[in-house]
């Protein structure tokens, strides 16, 4: 019996839903970039090593600002993250983008890796926000 690890809509077959399982792995193998989009209190709680912090309220504004092709979006329980991928399917155009079903929630359900506090790739979407206002 094979199980189905992950499914693609055929409207937008650039966003994948995959399970915390399935984004664990390609982020193992350093094959996405895991996108954060929580807010900083909620990062700075809790994060999985690594991922980038774009809070939702400024996604559309900073994409561009990151250079992956294939990013696993995170939130809290995956409603933001579902939100981010299909209902803003155009900030995805020439990506490939995994909807991480269940978020941070399914990902510690399984007992993955995560840290607190607040990091570099918590606070380069500042930086990125400040470049921009100040040009």
């Amino acid at each position: 019996m094979k199980v189905n690890e992950e499914y693609s809509s055929p409207y937008y077959p650039h966003i994948i839903d995959v399970f915390p399982s399935v984004a664990r792995k390609l982020w193992k193998k350093n094959n996405v970039l895991v996108l954060d989009i929580r807010t900083p209190m909620e990062y700075e709680d809790h994060h999985i090593p690594g991922a980038l912090l774009v809070p939702m309220d400024y996604l559309d504004v900073l994409i561009h600002k990151i250079p992956h092709t294939e990013i696993a979006v995170f939130c809290e329980h995956g409603n933001r993250a579902r939100y981010a991928t299909y209902g803003m399917p155009e900030l995805w155009k020439g990506r490939k983008v995994y909807y991480v079903i269940g978020g941070m929630a399914g990902w510690m359900g399984m007992g993955y890796e995560v840290e607190t506090g607040m990091d570099e790739n918590g606070i380069k979407w500042q930086k990125w926000l400040e470049e921009l206002t100040n040009s």
